[in-house]
């Protein structure tokens, strides 16, 4: 497929002589892979444009040349358009089919999608103005199926570079207006950036690569060779704001947050220049427990921690006072009062892409990996289960960015809102995150302490309170976590979970359930008399189940205390269950004895029994 008899056109450069084929027939556009001359494709004649474009070399595992299989069709990647704007880029490969037409395999931060332009029709739905577009809020009908928004890209400084052969022209530097939206396995991409009022639609589906049956992607050493970086290494440099030691992983992203100052640097040429010094320079300084750099073992597979960044929980009202909230609780916590705070790690897999790791507190952890395909909406922000019932919901929550440090693929600052909705139970949580211009739906699976510190042990740098977990166990919690897709979250599943959770909370002493537990053992002999029966007065055991239940509500909330400094494991407040326990314990025991002498003894009456 790569030799010059599958070219339709085989020429030299016009610009440097450079020999060029050309393998779709409705080649446009051709980039010349040497002098990098944006060249026209005319009657089998190439003619110069006078332009030159040259893509940013990244760490994507596509290249020109990249094979796969899509929809039962093969493909051959042959070109691919760059486009550049304020808050990052993303690439538009075009791919050719074996039947001759063409597609794009959108890429875009840590999600790939399959489409196709689709041709204009006077008999289809009026689909929204671009300006009319919110994420969380629009909902509309195209070809029978209902979308949501999940990214809004407008710039009026994007730039457009270019690679290979392209059935289109490629745009000067220009006003791009693009909106992606999703339901479920549907993908549409809609493209305003004409200046028409309805938009050019590219439908299709996202996929994950490893679906594509892909050949030819990327070696480590073209990377090394062509970027000059093997994927996964960071690179070292000196903050140009405050001369701070700043790390990142060249070509996975273009944005760089200085842990010194907040200096905010674009890295797209692999040079730490300064962009804009505009955030306050307060920042907490705060020592992270997994250092910027540092490597995981996870399932046989290196990950490296590319950014991290600490966020503090804010009322939704306030970070997001226009989201139009269905959910069923209100909240009337103040800001000072709802300051729980959490902080993501950014780690990044040659192989496997982007897994966020996140650190509550309590020596909390979970991961959570981004969805490809969508649940089933019934609204912005309704996911139904394959039944199309309602998923049960948990909590809705916003937060703002403290501080952040290290390599992200978009541009993140201190200051930074997110709403976050979250379905499902403790376990796994099927999420969904918004900004002011982005939605996505991730998977989000609670897991102990011992598996995170099972991942960094060779990593003499960090320290995880906790035993590292044998192999087998923490595999076995990684696959299960990368098995779970929006479908899964049915009743039946969702069940399993929580008895799961509840079952692994009665040995975890940072979770109330324990010391109630305990507390419940200790006073087996109370509750059971108390149960059974007492005098026929009816005063028997009442001073005790007092007691009791004064405890039992007690217990339930000191493990959970507040706190204002991050992910600090609150070890007070371990202390403060304990000394209860033992305290309402000793009480408990002599509320009974006093209730048993005032009674004249008797422990057993057909009367008496205590009901909630």
């Amino acid at each position: 497929m790569n030799s010059s008899s599958s070219y339709l056109l085989h020429t030299s450069c016009p610009s440097c002589g450079a020999e060029i084929g050309i393998r779709s027939a409705t080649a446009v556009t051709a980039v010349c892979g040497y002098c990098h001359s944006v060249l026209l494709v005319n009657q089998n004649k190439l003619l110069q444009s006078g332009r030159h474009s040259a893509v940013l070399n990244d760490l994507s595992p596509l290249q020109i040349g990249t094979t796969g299989k899509w929809q039962g069709k093969s493909f051959i990647l042959i070109g691919r358009i760059q486009v550049h704007y304020e808050a990052g880029l993303w690439n538009e490969w075009h791919a050719l089919l074996e039947d001759g037409s063409s597609a794009w395999l959108s890429e875009t931060n840590d999600r790939f999608a399959f489409t196709r332009l689709q041709p204009a029709s006077a008999g289809e739905e009026k689909l929204p103005e671009f300006s009319s577009l919110k994420v969380g809020k629009t909902f509309f009908k195209y070809q029978s199926r209902w979308y949501a928004v999940a990214d809004i890209h407008k710039t009026s400084r994007g730039q457009y570079v270019a690679e290979g052969e392209l059935p289109v022209s490629l745009p000067n530097s220009e006003t791009a207006l693009v909106a992606d939206c999703r339901n479920g396995l549907s993908f549409i991409t809609l493209d305003y950036s004409s200046g028409q009022q309805q938009p050019e639609v590219f439908a299709g589906r996202g996929v994950t690569l490893k679906s594509l049956k892909l050949q030819n992607t990327r070696r480590k050493e073209q990377i090394r060779s062509q970027a000059g970086y093997v994927k996964g290494r960071t690179k070292r440099g000196k903050c140009p704001s405050c001369g701070g030691e700043i790390l990142w992983v060249s070509g996975v992203t273009d944005y760089v947050l200085c842990q010194y100052c907040h200096g905010q640097m674009d890295m797209s040429e692999d040079a730490a220049l300064q962009k804009n010094i505009s955030e306050k320079r307060e920042w907490y300084e705060r020592q992270l427990t997994i250092k910027i750099g540092s490597k995981a073992r996870i399932n046989n597979e290196d990950w490296w921690v590319l950014g991290a960044m600490i966020l503090v929980e804010l009322p939704v009202q306030i970070a997001f006072p226009d989201v139009p909230l269905y959910v069923q609780v209100m909240r009337e916590e103040t800001e000072e009062e709802d300051s729980l705070g959490w902080t993501e790690y950014l780690l990044y897999s040659p192989r496997k892409g982007f897994l966020w790791l996140l650190e509550l507190e309590n020596n909390q952890w979970a991961m959570s990996s981004t969805l490809e395909d969508w649940p089933i909406l019934n609204g912005p922000l309704q996911p139904l289960d394959l039944k199309r019932e309602d998923i049960p919901f948990l909590y809705d929550y916003a937060a703002h960015v403290m501080y952040a440090a290290g390599a992200f693929y978009w541009q993140v600052a201190p200051g930074d809102r997110m709403y976050y909705i979250d379905y499902g139970c403790k376990a796994h949580k099927l999420s969904t995150t918004l900004t002011d211009n982005e939605q996505s739906w991730s998977v989000v699976s609670t897991i102990p302490a011992s598996l995170v510190a099972a991942w960094f042990q060779n990593d003499k740098n960090i320290s995880i309170k906790a035993k590292p977990l044998e192999r087998d166990k923490a595999v076995e919690i990684v696959r299960e976590h990368q098995g779970i897709k929006a479908k899964d979250f049915n009743a039946d599943n969702i069940r399993k979970w929580s008895r799961q959770t509840f079952i692994n909370s009665l040995f975890n002493i940072y979770n109330p359930n324990f010391w109630i537990a305990l507390f419940v053992v200790l006073n087996l002999p109370v509750i059971f008399i108390i149960l059974v029966g007492g005098p026929a007065d009816y005063d028997y055991g009442i001073d005790a189940v007092l007691v009791f239940i004064f405890a039992f509500s007690l217990l339930s909330t000191v493990p959970k205390l507040k706190t204002r400094q991050l992910n600090k494991t609150r070890k007070y407040n371990i202390y403060i269950a304990a000394i209860l326990l033992i305290a309402f314990t000793w009480i408990d025991y002599a509320a009974h004895e006093t209730d048993t002498n005032s009674s004249g003894g008797h422990y057993y009456s057909s009367s008496g029994r205590w009901h909630k």
